[in-house]
């Protein structure tokens, strides 16, 4: 089974916050340039670190957040 290629494209950290919060993420802490963010879902509850650098937010760290809220969220739910 081969993993499905997608490029997500360059986004600013604002939108991913959005969007992580429009599916019910809420903002746990801060800690200096991240936030973490709780999704619960059921007896499922999945926390994931958003770095708050300025610019865009590179792929592999878009992918690595995208993937760690799949399972809750389902895929390409960050993908616009």
């Amino acid at each position: 089974m081969h993993r499905r290629a997608v490029i997500i494209g360059l986004v600013r950290v604002r939108e991913v916050n959005k969007r992580i919060e429009g599916h019910g993420g809420v903002f746990v802490r801060q800690k200096g340039s991240h936030r973490v963010y709780r999704v619960n879902r059921g007896t499922w509850v999945i926390m994931v670190v958003v770095p708050q650098h300025t610019g865009d937010v590179p792929r592999g760290t878009l992918r690595s957040i995208e993937r760690d809220l799949e399972p809750m969220l389902g895929e390409r739910w960050l993908t616009w």
